[in-house]
């Protein structure tokens, strides 16, 4: 993991809160044990966005920056886990190592430390790890099934629990073991607690019966849990996998013959659940991203022009950007303008982007670049705080500089070949002569703005670079004296237009 940007003291007071066993509701454990402490805003199937409280900043953390723990703590609060019902935990070591070149991680009992090598037990099997290869060795919460076989579960907690002749010790301890699918000592516990006489002999056996169930659809049950397990993971190709092993379900256990017909049902409301929200989110954030390949490849064409940039974007282009879709993501294009349509369901569905025009700004008129923006009603303090920029080495201001250059040039060209003074540079002209990111920024700006498919949540200008709002740029004329003409760069409309959108 690269290093972490988060303030020293922000992980020293985290450690302090630990040192006193009491931890706010909301810390975030990275993988490297370091602990940070922010708003945890939402979770998908790929990671975390929390807000640090240091400075209000947002992050996006995937699964495998945190621990273990902590990765399965929040999959859980945000039902992309099964909950407790589903699934136990066992607290065992997060072991870290180097081999080959490459980050490793054990997950299970370390049993012996040697002074070269140490012994970390994962479901029954010694897996040693030289000690000059090791990182780190962290206590974590895990699935026990992932960790322990079931006779060790069952083992250690016979010892803890020792039931003896308490008939409803034997009912909570025979309902964990169904919990990690132990079914045949769950039966012993079931028939004991019965033998003993149970307080809630109507529970116990409701318990033996769905333990029957179970052992007769066998093939049935372990086809219900790689549907489980698909939604546990919670991530595209799983929710893909998922997805194709319920209709498989469906096909091969019929309603009318079903054992686990009431269990299959709720399994594939969580799922169709969990893959849609996943699948919202997924397909927003794609979406935005494919604007950008779209409309670059677009501008690959030398023959499009601005007119035909702009019938583009508000026709063809989401045609475009849903066929690279359905290849990226393996959707259904009907699919894809459904979950696109509900993205604003999830907060990565929301997210904004920002878009600008540049100085391109202009062949879109006064009306559309000052829409919906507060330029108009700040008009008198934009002209008291306008001051020419200071000199520096800001690669915006150098490039800004390069345009307005280039912009004067055209000019003098177009006088010397026209012998107009008044001639001006049509926004065609501006399209064909502009370098090819200022042309796929403006056509991905306009996509967003005027191709009917995102919501702009906010816009704003900037004064032009060049005449710093005033739309006129100081001159000397050819009798010497000195007059004011339309500023190329703008072309008189003083601004640059910008927004975010999702």
């Amino acid at each position: 993991m690269t290093r972490s940007p988060f303030p020293a003291f922000l992980f020293a007071f985290a450690f302090a809160l630990l040192a006193n066993d009491w931890l706010p509701a909301q810390t975030v454990q990275l993988a490297d044990g370091r602990v940070l402490l922010a708003d945890v805003e939402s979770a998908d199937g790929d990671g975390l966005r929390v807000k640090r409280l240091d400075n209000g900043g947002q992050l996006d953390l995937r699964w495998s920056h945190l621990s273990t723990a902590s990765a399965l703590q929040w999959k859980k609060k945000f039902d992309l886990v099964g909950d407790s019902q589903d699934e136990l935990t066992v607290r065992v070591h997060e072991v870290e190592f180097v081999r080959d070149g490459g980050k490793r991680t054990l997950i299970g009992r370390v049993t012996d430390q040697g002074a070269d090598v140490i012994t970390v037990m994962v479901k029954g099997v010694p897996n040693r790890v030289p000690r000059a290869e090791l990182r780190a060795i962290r206590t974590v919460d895990a699935p026990v099934t992932q960790v322990l076989t079931r006779q060790e579960f069952y083992d250690e907690q016979l010892a803890a629990r020792q039931p003896g002749t308490e008939a409803d010790k034997h009912v909570l301890f025979a309902e964990e073991l169904i919990k990690v699918r132990d079914y045949d000592h769950a039966t012993e516990h079931l028939a004991k607690a019965k033998e003993l006489g149970s307080k809630n002999p109507a529970h116990v056996d409701a318990l033996m019966a769905r333990l029957e169930r179970f052992k007769a659809a066998a093939k049935e049950l372990k086809a219900l849990e790689e549907i489980q397990a698909c939604r546990s993971r919670g991530d595209l190709g799983s929710f893909e996998k998922g997805h194709k092993l319920v209709a498989q379900y469906e096909k091969d256990f019929p309603a009318a013959t079903s054992k686990l017909k009431a269990e299959f049902e709720t399994e594939k409301k969580r799922f169709a659940e969990a893959r849609t929200r996943y699948l919202k989110g997924m397909v927003a954030e794609k979406w935005r991203g494919s604007v950008q390949m779209v409309a670059e490849k677009a501008i690959s064409n030398p023959s499009l022009t601005l007119q035909g940039a702009r019938d583009y974007a508000q026709s063809k282009m989401t045609d475009d950007i849903i066929a690279r879709l359905v290849t990226v993501l393996r959707l259904d294009a009907e699919e894809i303008k459904t979950l696109w349509a509900a993205r604003k369901d999830v907060p990565l569905g929301k997210r904004t982007e920002h878009y600008s025009y540049g100085v391109g700004s202009w062949v879109l008129g006064d009306t559309a670049i000052f829409k919906d923006t507060a330029a108009g009603k700040e008009a008198d303090k934009q002209k008291e705080q306008k001051s020419e920029p200071a000199a520096g080495n800001d690669p915006q201001m150098e490039r800004f500089a390069k345009l307005l250059k280039q912009a004067l040039e055209r000019r003098r060209q177009s006088v010397q070949a026209q012998g107009n003074e008044d001639a001006e540079q049509t926004d065609e002209d501006w399209w064909r002569e502009a370098e090819r990111n200022e042309r796929i920024g403006w056509l991905r700006a306009f996509y967003a703005e005027f191709g009917g498919q995102m919501v702009v949540t906010f816009a704003t200008t900037s004064p032009c670079i060049s005449c710093y709002g005033e739309g006129t740029v100081p001159e000397i004329g050819g009798d010497g004296k000195m007059t004011r003409n339309g500023c190329f760069l703008c072309h008189k409309t003083k601004s640059m237009r910008s927004f975010r959108a999702y």
